[in-house]
């Protein structure tokens, strides 16, 4: 019994060791880990996928909350959105945004914006191509600072405060008219008192008017300027900084103008990185048609086209003064 036991055992580790057996088992293991490969393949996949769409949707989201065009229908004299585009990476996105003025019936590159945009955290400012040329001393013959822009070295315009005193007030005006009539040019005006749109439409006219600049500053803050500000150059307004919008030559001062401006404005106020700005803003508006019945109130005007219908603002009384801006060959 012991002999047989004995070759019993013989042949169960025959059995194992056989060739057939090591090869099967190499067959099996082989199976397994191609099947492990193909699920974490697939597993990875998925979750890569999963990743970047998620990552996606939240980056659109955010483009969504803070690349709002919205904004720059109510902001900045004469400027506005003109194409761009997005570069996505895994968490962030490059974001390039296009701006440009009209001048008569021309437009012209004013500025280009690059941001890269994270998932997370505050977005950060590439390049930025509409820089300050910097002036160290009045520029002589314009008794006045004036800044350019430094992407196509055009000429900034700047509005005036109604009642804020200055010790130079330009008539830029007087310039144009010694520019060649194939030229087109933009400037700037500023009111000696704020209007309605109505006051605006009987006085100004809507030929040649591009844009309107709105009253969004308050008492105290008029108050702290005369006060607290010593230079001309710090108590005007930048063009760029402007709140106002467009005079559709189809609905000239039309109060769809009027309406669409506050509705833009009462919706930027909820929500985006411009909402402090606006809520301001709207507090400025708010204690100022309290004298116009609710009705917002006008500073100035963007005005464009040539030298000779531009003419024609040189002799209204109610312009407190008249700044240059860009100027371009008509053809």
């Amino acid at each position: 019994m012991s002999d047989k036991h004995d070759s019993n055992n013989v042949e169960d580790i025959d059995f194992l060791s056989s060739p057939s057996m090591q090869k099967a088992i190499k067959k099996t293991k082989r199976k397994q880990t191609i099947k492990y490969v193909i699920i974490s393949v697939l597993t990875m996949t998925i979750l890569l996928t999963v990743v970047i769409n998620g990552s996606q949707y939240l980056m659109n989201k955010r483009i969504e909350k803070e690349e709002s065009t919205m904004f720059d229908t109510v902001h900045g004299a004469n400027i506005h959105a003109s194409g761009g585009g997005y570069n996505y990476d895994l968490f962030s996105v490059t974001s390039e945004k296009r701006y440009r003025k009209t001048i008569g019936d021309r437009t012209i590159l004013w500025d280009i914006k690059r941001e890269r945009i994270p998932l997370f955290g505050r977005k950060e400012t590439l390049e930025s191509g509409n820089g300050m040329v910097e002036v160290n001393s009045l520029n002589k013959s314009a008794q006045r600072y004036v800044r350019y822009n430094d992407l196509n070295n055009e000429r900034k315009i700047d509005f005036y405060y109604p009642k804020l005193s200055y010790d130079f007030l330009p008539n830029e005006l007087e310039l144009v008219n010694r520019l060649n009539e194939n030229m087109l040019v933009e400037v700037a005006l500023s009111f000696n008192e704020p209007m309605t749109i109505a006051e605006a439409s009987r006085q100004l006219g809507h030929d040649n008017v591009n844009w309107l600049w709105v009253d969004t500053t308050t008492v105290a803050q008029m108050k702290r300027m005369e006060k607290e500000l010593d230079s001309d150059n710090n108590k005007t307004k930048g063009g760029g900084g402007a709140f106002g919008f467009d005079v559709n030559p189809d609905f000239p001062y039309s109060d769809k103008n009027e309406q669409f401006f506050m509705d833009t404005m009462e919706q930027l106020s909820q929500s985006g990185s411009h909402k402090g700005s606006i809520r301001e803003a709207l507090k400025g508006i708010e204690e100022n048609t309290q004298s116009t019945n609710g009705m917002i109130r006008i500073n100035g005007a963007v005005v464009t086209g040539t030298p000779k219908k531009i003419q024609r603002f040189q002799k209204m009384e109610f312009i407190r003064a008249s700044v240059l801006g860009a100027t371009i060959d008509k053809y």
